[in-house]
């Protein structure tokens, strides 16, 4: 038995696995009570070792998706106006027929794939390799909305993009949060497993450390800190470049780390000339003095760190921002130590892993705005671009994977024109979701508890180095079936090598045909061969089991990439963008007065993935716009009021709500809503919500890494009679 194979279940049988929601970071353990082949109860593991009984809302509600009478369960083929029941070998040949048709019509980029955050490590390596085993560059995913400038500042400053550093929350004596509200996301960077982060920065306070979060709205971390600092949106590298130009003048950096561990500080001096804590309280409205103070305790702490999140990330000069954190961290010493930002290797070292299964892969810029790819992909935000647009290279066919583009990606207007113009859009789900309702087919998938697995493409992500086998819970309904079996079929008939390697290929074929099968179960034991923990362990321990004990020092003496083994504090390519940034700070204008957000996440939601659960959205109701109460006063806007929010390329009318914990000036709303597509969920679209993706500008985007600003777009506001 694998984790493939489904647990003999009798009457009732409790089994101990992972929940997975999206891309829900904490991955807590919980335990399944099965019946009769069907999921029926579910409960906090209290003796998983990471979560230790902690499971959020939406793990307690998994089975609303789970057993949703909303689940595909048959290939689709559209009809017209509708939908038609289809096999899987029609489907199959009709799918890999078209797609070898249009690829050898137009050239390799005709094709693209696209991910979303519901993908597990086998759903992305599959779509991902899909695609260029084609020889198109076009691999899209949804870490190109909210997570690439790290790969970037990964890369320039450590020497590879997957090198991503976490933050030593509990031991920290002095921390800077920006964007993030980790009490609600349990989670403080890049997919970080924390599940008690809260509980960590709590403790980290009792032993005399202080917290400071950095955010427009009062958020709940924010009521924990000792300092909120209330910025204004898209403000936040203005901000931290003023705390480097204050310990740089006041000599507060590490001499010693700066020179033994860096390269470039010299160059810093010049790039925050300009900066100064007073030019900085205009652009961001933190006042001058508190900016002094927290760079002297920032810089005196034995052990502190800054990190961002997607309140961040999705916002202006998003790559200077995250490459400003680091530089902060990096002068103070405050890399590579306890209480600090620090690496963790994991079981698998992941970018080696990443560049042995790459190599034939199309590493080839976007046609539109010649953007190289990140962490596997190109920028989602210029894919309507590429559809649109005529020529060679024009994207023809996508194939959507986990994902609801039209939902999450920024100018829906767009995007909705580019799913319509496409030739061939298949939507991979298991729901018939928004962007499915413009799809030619649509293929139903299974879940991970009816698939089980290893998520190794996250493992670097645990606090410290862990690995666990997640078992098959259950059979997927009908004809539903994983990624692997998609996509191993889909290659088959479009005639390219599975997984883009023609040794694979082979392999599959042969284990095949005699009927072993080639699995992801095999694929797990070549990845973790040779590894602490053995694969042959990891299946006898339903909890997972810890790797080598993390070491402080690692990181820099062994795991850094760069030739020098130094951190490069000033690479030429991220030094040519701060004259840009400093000439034009995100600024409201008198047409366009305020800032609108559109993060506020709420604990029962996970982007569009979780709105067809009943138990969750019944309480959401869909979304509204958060306004300050001063200029709700100014405008005459009560609570409840209908309002229309304009911004340069379009309007929404949304419900209004009053508040005192969001910065005047700024407007909230939160994303990921608008389910008024015919779609099969029923429960979305009985609260659709309104899409506020159209009010932002998907041509707005980072000039490093083609991100698009979801939070510091400008908007004027009116009342609506």
């Amino acid at each position: 038995m694998n984790e493939e194979t489904p647990r003999p279940a009798t009457k009732l049988a409790t089994i101990p696995t992972l929940c997975k929601v999206g891309a829900c970071e904490p991955c807590c353990g919980i335990e399944v009570d099965v019946a009769d082949g069907k999921m029926v109860e579910v409960r906090p593991d209290k003796e998983h070792p990471l979560s230790e009984g902690y499971v959020c809302v939406k793990g307690m509600n998994l089975l609303g998706y789970q057993n949703s009478p909303d689940r595909l369960t048959h290939p689709l083929r559209r009809d017209g106006d509708r939908w038609v029941q289809a096999s899987w070998p029609e489907a199959t040949a009709a799918i890999g027929g078209k797609l070898r048709a249009l690829a050898d019509a137009h050239g390799p980029r005709a094709i693209a794939t696209y991910w979303g955050n519901a993908a597990d490590s086998v759903a992305i390596t599959t779509t991902n390799t899909f695609c260029h085993a084609f020889g198109s560059p076009n691999s899209y995913n949804v870490l190109s909305l909210e997570y690439t400038d790290r790969g970037v500042v990964a890369h320039e400053l450590y020497g590879n993009e997957n090198l991503i550093l976490q933050p030593d929350v509990a031991r920290a004596k002095f921390a800077i949060l920006l964007g993030t509200n980790p009490l609600v996301t349990q989670g403080l960077t890049l997919l970080q497993r924390r599940p008690h982060v809260g509980e960590d920065l709590k403790r980290a306070r009792a032993a005399g450390g202080k917290l400071v979060v950095v955010d427009p709205r009062h958020t709940q971390t924010a009521r924990l800190a000792d300092w909120h600092l209330a910025i204004r949106p898209g403000t936040d590298l203005y901000f931290l470049l003023a705390l480097i130009r204050t310990i740089i003048d006041e000599q507060l950096h590490d001499q010693a780390f700066v020179e033994a561990h860096t390269t470039g500080f010299e160059q810093w001096e010049a790039l925050t000339t300009e900066i100064t804590a007073a030019r900085a309280e205009e652009i961001t409205t933190v006042p001058a003095a508190t900016i002094r103070d927290l760079a002297r305790g920032f810089a005196a702490a034995d052990g502190a760190y800054a990190t961002t999140r997607v309140g961040v990330q999705t916002s202006h000069n998003t790559v200077l921002t995250e490459w400003a954190v680091a530089t902060l961290c990096a002068i103070t010493g405050n890399i590579d130590r306890p209480g600090g930002l620090y690496h963790n290797p994991g079981v698998l070292d992941i970018p080696a892993l990443i560049e042995k299964f790459t190599r034939r892969k199309n590493t080839s810029p976007s046609r539109i705005g010649n953007y190289p790819p990140v962490f596997g992909g190109l920028p989602s935000a210029v894919l309507a671009d590429e559809i649109l647009t005529p020529g060679e290279g024009q994207v023809r066919a996508l194939v959507v994977v986990a994902g609801n583009p039209v939902i999450s990606f920024p100018n829906t207007a767009k995007t909705e024109r580019a799913l319509r113009e496409l030739e061939l859009l298949v939507s991979v789900d298991i729901f018939l979701n928004d962007t499915a309702s413009f799809a030619d087919w649509v293929l139903p998938a299974a879940t991970q508890f009816e698939t089980g697995g290893f998520h190794f493409l996250v493992n670097q992500f645990d606090p410290a180095p862990y690995a666990e086998l997640r078992p098959k819970l259950v059979d997927p309904p009908g004809e539903a079936r994983g990624e692997w079996d998609i996509f191993k079929d889909l290659s088959r008939a479009a005639g390219v090598p599975f997984l883009n390697n023609p040794m694979f290929d082979r392999v599959a074929r042969m284990l095949d045909a005699v009927g072993i099968g080639f699995t992801p179960a095999l694929l797990n034991r070549y990845l973790l061969l040779g590894k602490t923990p053995s694969y042959r362990k990891l299946r006898k321990s339903p909890r997972g089991l810890p790797g080598q004990p993390l070491r402080f020092g690692m990181f820099l003496a062994e795991r850094i990439h760069t030739a020098d083994r130094k951190i490069h504090l000033a690479p030429p390519r991220l030094v040519a963008q701060v004259p840009r940034a400093l000439a034009a700070p995100p600024l409201p204008t008198s047409a366009l007065p305020f800032l609108l957000i559109s993060g506020a996440r709420r604990q029962q939601s996970f982007n569009s993935w979780l709105h067809n659960v009943p138990a969750l959205v019944e309480k959401l109701r869909g979304n509204w716009a958060t306004v300050n109460d001063v200029d709700a006063a100014r405008l005459g806007i009560r609570d409840g009021a209908r309002v229309r929010i304009l911004s340069s390329i379009g309007a929404i009318e949304i419900e209004a709500r009053v508040s005192t914990e969001i910065a005047a000036g700024v407007v909230a709303v939160h994303q990921h809503w608008g389910h008024t597509y015919e779609c099969g969920m029923t429960t979305a679209r009985k609260y659709p919500g309104v899409n506020v993706n159209r009010l932002h500008d998907d041509t707005v985007r980072d000039p490093l890494c083609a991100m698009p600003v979801f939070n510091g777009t400008p908007v004027a506001i009116e009342l609506l009679e």
